[in-house]
């Protein structure tokens, strides 16, 4: 009787364990799915949102670098400019560079910088300045590049500050150095992209917009062509010809007086080595004859012989 009893309780307690597991399962089971239901439609709606355009506060949010380019035709380039010059001041922003070019068809260039929240109207304003042929406008999004290089930065000065710490507190002299090594390296990580930081925040808070300005006719006192204005054109090169001819000439005047002295000398000198040469061959030629009294030929020895002989009698010459 007492076997079947404690039989029985194990029945029941195997079977209590049975359905207590079960009932844990379903309510997980359960959580799982509600969780999941209610996990998919914001899924989805994330989904949505990333791919439906940026408005509102939403926008507000994300930080872009926004660069524009825009051409001007005109006939008062010098005019256009100042104007330009002068909206630009006027929206707080700056002109970062500026060349001008000269000729019949006068041009100006400018980069100017202006708040990137009055891009838009800075543009609208340089419609009315002139006639605006090209608009370019570029905008990156660099939300999670100065995202990662705040939390770079803010990474960084929490290991400077707990790297200061610590060399307050270091003992030994191989510490010291270890630690100072170490903090050397994170300052100058610290310090470089903190500069490349504020670059960047500058970039998002100022747009850059490269303006064209050029001349749509000729510069302003250009002749009109035509018949008369070829004539006078030519007439003009002829007198500017006449010009550089006595410019040229007076610039070589010095030279070729030296050069005509130089040469006269030199003809001079010639000039009397060929008259002292004639003269002496004319001397030469008007001196008489000198005449030759040597011997034409032996001539045979009438006299005694040099060795004192006689010859003798009856002997012939």
């Amino acid at each position: 009787m007492t076997a079947m009893r404690t039989t029985l309780r194990r029945l029941g307690a195997a079977t209590a364990l049975t359905l207590s597991a079960l009932l844990l399962a379903g309510c997980a089971g359960n959580g799982t799915s509600s969780a999941e239901s209610a996990g998919a439609p914001q899924g989805v709606a994330q989904e949505d949102a990333g791919q439906a355009p940026v408005t509102g506060a939403t926008e507000e949010n994300r930080d872009v670098v926004t660069t524009g380019y825009v051409g001007i035709q005109t006939g008062d380039v010098p005019g256009v400019r100042e104007q330009v010059e002068a909206l630009v001041k006027a929206r707080d922003g700056r002109i970062d560079a500026r060349s001008e070019t000269g000729g019949d068809f006068i041009s100006a260039q400018l980069t100017a910088r202006v708040p990137a929240d009055d891009y838009d109207a800075f543009i609208t304003e340089l419609r009315d300045v002139g006639d605006v042929v090209s608009v370019e406008t570029s905008a990156v999004d660099v939300t999670l590049q100065k995202t990662d290089m705040s939390s770079r930065v803010a990474t960084l000065e929490a290991s400077v500050t707990s790297l200061r710490g610590m060399l307050s507190s270091a003992t030994e002299v191989d510490d010291l150095l270890a630690i100072e090594t170490t903090l050397t390296e994170r300052t100058g990580e610290l310090q470089s992209l903190r500069a490349q930081l504020e670059v960047l925040e500058e970039s998002i808070a100022y747009s850059t917009v490269s303006i064209s300005i050029s001349s749509d006719a000729p510069s302003p006192g250009g002749e009109p062509a035509g018949f008369l204005a070829g004539l006078r054109d030519g007439m003009a090169a002829l007198f500017r010809g006449f010009a550089a001819f006595w410019t040229a000439f007076g610039f070589a005047l010095p030279g070729l007086v030296l050069l005509t002295v130089l040469g006269a000398a030199a003809w001079l000198i010639v000039r009397l080595s060929v008259k002292g040469a004639g003269q002496r061959a004319a001397r030469r030629a008007a001196a008489p004859a000198v005449p030759n009294h040597a011997p034409a030929g032996p001539q045979a020895s009438t006299g005694p012989s040099a060795s004192g002989e006689t010859a003798p009698p009856g002997a012939s010459s």
